[in-house]
């Protein structure tokens, strides 16, 4: 019984972390190329809420998005651990949803162009993707 109760233990552990538990929390020097960090206390930056706030990648390039926000703060979208972003493209053609503090999320870029974006939650963060052939 025991054997079975340690097995399970360690496979949960696997899958959680596989599907976004510990391996999202990533440090800035380990990150992929193309990685944009939502900077601690982003709300209050606007143009400098993303670092880097314009990015250039070829075309089906995979831009990540690291919520480093990690800073305590009110409101209803902040709390203990930091504050919840929400990115949406100018044209709509990507929606992150919520990203928590310390989660990621990534998008593909399949066509040319140039694609701003902003916080859903605090429209003034602002940033761009520029996407070349």
């Amino acid at each position: 019984m025991f054997r079975i109760h340690a097995f399970l233990s360690i496979l949960i552990t696997s899958l959680v972390a596989a599907c976004g538990g510990e391996a999202d929390l990533v440090q800035p020097g380990n990150r992929p190329a193309n990685s944009i960090s939502i900077v601690p206390r982003a709300e209050t930056k606007s143009n400098t809420a993303f670092d880097p706030s314009t990015l250039t990648v070829a075309v089906n390039g995979v831009v990540h998005w690291y919520n480093d926000d990690n800073v305590a703060a009110g409101g209803q979208y902040g709390g203990s651990n930091g504050t919840i972003h929400s990115l949406v493209a100018d044209d709509l053609s990507f929606v992150t949803g919520n990203i928590l503090p310390g989660r990621t999320f990534e998008q593909a870029f399949a066509t040319a162009g140039s694609y701003p974006y902003h916080c859903s939650i605090h429209p003034t963060m602002r940033g761009t993707i520029t996407v070349t052939p």
